[in-house]
């Protein structure tokens, strides 16, 4: 086959390209079987080069991975957290694996490049849980914690009844990325092996676009959740945890992961042509795929300033620290993310406030109405009338003071605190 075989057709396979242009000047984007490249000055062709540069990269990122996730491992003492920040500082060593990969088998490399972003969809899900930690650790408290916390509309007045709903809509957001990104790549992994995916085109009769509107508004709406909740706890989280340098390195990776892609759609094309050294497999699915494993090593060394283990380090032995082994089977247990998922898509709120009735029609002012927090565990003692139900009553009219009873739902349960 010759090397420019696929010059004709390759403006053609653009991503975004129409495909109302006659059936013989449009081809869907896949890779093409047996291309070979003639050999650089450098007696190797691009795609071996390619090759050497992602295994390079892949070697030193899982050296680096293995040397921070050891360190943690080592000194697992808040296993809560520290469970948390091993999943994610795998990320980048999962990403090079999949991008080696990728650039040996490039006409695989469609039904591999997916896969990494379920991994990164479960990565959002371990940041969110790895926050929750650090404002409220203990999650019997969270209902209590997230009703004291102060609630405010655009214009910055504050809403009565904290910001428990706000809370159970964030959990709902994020944990059901995982989930809903998982079953968007089976489908994109399917339709491509029927040749029914189409990824250069935006026809309603192909799977590609439906997968994309689907996806943008699942994962949209899942990272400006957690965004929003960094912003509003910011206060609450101790510096001594580096959370926004944890948030900026994985918000990074993603940020470069998008353009990566946007890029090479617009540039592949037009600015990429094939040609007797450079393929089209090279230059649309092994170049993508060794910059993310170079990507991939940067953020790695990156995430050992912002998920260093510094603030874990403890000198106690015994009781306060997890055997190497036992460590690490506690993080690959993802129990903890399997249980958030379901509570996202069964329960539709986290434990410890009964999702049925929890939102019971409007009333006045635009406020939701919040049925009474039934509180698990002993601790927060008999059922209480929550803030959110005194905020209601203000709004509907009620002054403070009519009633004995209300005079006793402002005092506050002294264990709530």
């Amino acid at each position: 086959m010759s090397p420019y075989s696929s010059l004709n057709t390759l403006y053609s396979r653009s991503l975004f390209a129409r495909d109302d242009s006659p059936p013989s000047n449009f081809t869907c984007a896949r890779p093409k079987a047996n291309e070979h490249g003639e050999l650089l000055s450098l007696g190797i062709t691009f795609k071996s080069l390619m090759v050497y540069i992602t295994a390079a990269c892949l070697i030193l990122t899982a050296m680096s991975t293995i040397i921070l996730s050891s360190k943690h491992l080592l000194q697992y003492t808040v296993p809560k957290q520290q469970k948390q920040i091993v999943r994610i500082i795998f990320m980048p060593f999962f990403f090079s694996v999949l991008s080696l990969f990728s650039v040996l088998y490039e006409e695989k490399s469609i039904y591999l490049k997916p896969i990494t972003q379920v991994y990164e969809a479960f990565c959002v899900a371990a940041i969110f849980f790895l926050f929750l930690e650090y404002v409220c650790p203990e999650e019997a408290k969270r209902p209590a914690y997230f009703t004291q916390v102060e609630n405010q509309d655009k214009k910055g007045n504050v809403i009565p009844g904290g910001s428990l709903l706000w809370y159970n809509r964030t959990w709902v957001a994020i944990l059901q990325f995982p989930l809903i990104k998982t079953i968007l790549t089976v489908v994109e992994i399917s339709t491509q092996a029927a040749n029914v995916y189409c990824a250069n085109s935006l026809s309603p009769k192909y799977a590609h676009l439906w997968v994309i509107l689907i996806d943008t508004f699942i994962i949209s709406g899942a990272l400006t959740a957690l965004f929003r909740f960094y912003g509003r706890l910011k206060p609450e989280f101790d510096p001594k945890h580096h959370a926004l340098a944890k948030l900026a390195t994985f918000k990074g990776m993603l940020i470069f992961l998008f353009f990566l892609d946007i890029i090479f759609g617009f540039l592949n094309g037009k600015t990429f042509k094939p040609s007797a050294k450079f393929t089209y497999n090279d230059l649309y699915y092994g170049l993508p795929m060794m910059l993310t494993a170079v990507m991939a090593l940067i953020f790695s060394l990156s995430f050992h300033w912002s998920f260093g283990t510094r603030v874990y380090r403890d000198e106690r032995s015994g009781p306060g620290r997890l055997p190497f082994m036992r460590a690490a089977l506690d993080a690959a247990n993802l129990m903890d993310l399997l249980r958030g998922i379901y509570i996202a898509f069964v329960k539709r709120s986290p434990d410890g406030v009964r999702s049925p009735g929890t939102y019971q029609g409007w009333v006045p002012g635009g406020l939701r109405r919040q049925r009474t927090l039934e509180l698990n565990g002993p601790m927060f003692g008999p059922a209480r009338v929550p803030e959110a139900y005194r905020g209601f009553l203000e709004r509907a009219g009620r002054s403070r003071g009519s009633s004995r009873w209300e005079e006793d739902t402002r005092k506050e349960p002294r264990n709530m605190v």
